[in-house]
């Protein structure tokens, strides 16, 4: 898999961030183990011509990688790449079409919504299935159905992931956690800015 002559400086940034991915390295993690700073490292994988140096010391590291990685992560390369948003990214964004633009971090996938993306999880309100630093992948194309996991904005409220019970009657939503330290809410409709099923999480196995 070596970089050609030919190859975009957008491929090399994408191939960058999906060995920093399958190898559960965060920017500053992968940056040493490339010898760069972290700023350099997330100028690339935004699309910054890489330096021979860096194109040869990755070169390197990846193909070492690749022998080690199990067969489901290496079949990952014809895979998409999501862009993953920060808990406080998530909450900027009053629709999809305000998702900041500005994510350093990516994960493979093979969903099939084209506006999906990921969500790194904050806070113990759904332990012990979902924990702080998880990724969940969120399907903005398709409407969350009673019963579901979900990623909801709420006005004034901010971002939660909980349960949701649709209540048709009162035209209410119920959203509960599966730590029963957290009480079930109930909000109205109108209160929400949006609200996103969860197609599956990534497991966040080193906790930091």
């Amino acid at each position: 898999m070596g970089l050609t002559s030919g190859e975009s400086t957008d491929n090399f940034a994408e191939r960058v961030r999906f060995w920093r991915v399958s190898q559960n390295l965060t920017q500053a993690e992968a940056a040493q183990r490339l010898d760069i700073d972290r700023s350099y490292l997330s100028q690339v994988e935004r699309g910054r011509p890489p330096g021979n140096a860096l194109r040869t010391r990755f070169l390197l590291i990846e193909k070492s990688s690749s022998m080690k990685l199990h067969g489901n992560v290496i079949s990952a390369y014809g895979l998409r790449n999501l862009p993953v948003l920060s808990w406080a990214q998530a909450g900027e964004a009053r629709d999809f079409g305000e998702i900041p633009s500005d994510w350093d971090e990516v994960v493979p996938s093979d969903v099939t919504d084209e506006h999906a993306f990921g969500v790194r999880l904050r806070g113990d309100s759904m332990e012990p299935r979902f924990s702080d630093g998880d990724i969940a992948i969120l399907l903005p194309s398709i409407a969350a159905t009673n019963g579901e996991t979900v990623v909801a904005n709420l006005r004034d409220e901010g971002v939660l992931c909980k349960i949701m019970h649709v209540q048709l009657d009162k035209n209410l939503i119920k959203l509960s956690s599966y730590n029963p330290a957290y009480p079930p809410l109930e909000r109205h409709r109108d209160q929400f800015h949006w609200i996103y099923p969860v197609s599956s999480i990534i497991k966040q196995l080193r906790r930091r």
